[in-house]
């Protein structure tokens, strides 16, 4: 018996070296390796070249744009109309534009809440504002997502929705502002 734990002990060691020595760091995994343009007959499942991120001077830009609630409220409304433009006929050849006005609306409606705060929205619709804004975002998502997974844009499911929901932030945006102290918490 005392012989055999050794060995068995020995012999588990071992193995766990040999695959302890397969996932050094001198060895790359996919997982680790960095994704690079596909060459001629690669795939191009792993990077997208019309995906790309909005830069910092784009992020300054649109917030310059969308500064006050009722100009964010036609931001949206733009980057909507663009992305149906843009998908009316399905997948476009270059999604670029698409990719890029989704990822805009995307940043408008993260910080819509914020700009309505800042833009004097009576405290009455910020609940509104909030809802309103996640709720874009899940339609607009659906078109992203249909987008990158190489499907039909389908912009039309989502159209009558993403619709009702910027009337509300329109109706919003032409309230009277609040009070200088009504609408800061």
């Amino acid at each position: 018996m005392s012989i055999r734990f050794p060995i068995a002990f020995l012999s588990l060691a071992l193995v766990d070296l040999i695959a302890l020595s397969g996932c050094s760091p001198s060895s790359p995994t996919p997982e680790t390796t960095p994704v690079a343009k596909p060459e001629a007959g690669g795939s191009a499942d792993a990077y997208n070249p019309h995906d790309m991120p909005i830069t910092e001077e784009q992020k300054t830009q649109l917030r310059q744009e969308a500064s006050e609630f009722p100009k964010a409220v036609a931001v949206i409304e733009d980057l909507r109309n663009a992305t149906e433009t843009e998908t009316k006929s399905g997948i476009p050849e270059n999604p670029y534009k698409a990719h890029q006005a989704l990822d805009k609306a995307d940043l408008v409606l993260q910080w819509l809440p914020e700009i309505a705060r800042d833009s004097g929205v009576p405290k009455e619709h910020w609940e509104t504002v909030n809802t309103t804004a996640n709720a874009l975002r899940t339609s607009f998502e659906k078109v992203h997502q249909n987008i990158d997974n190489k499907q039909d844009p389908d912009f039309a499911s989502v159209a009558g929705e993403i619709d009702s929901q910027i009337a509300k932030l329109k109706e919003i945006a032409q309230t009277p502002p609040a009070a200088k102290g009504e609408s800061q918490p």
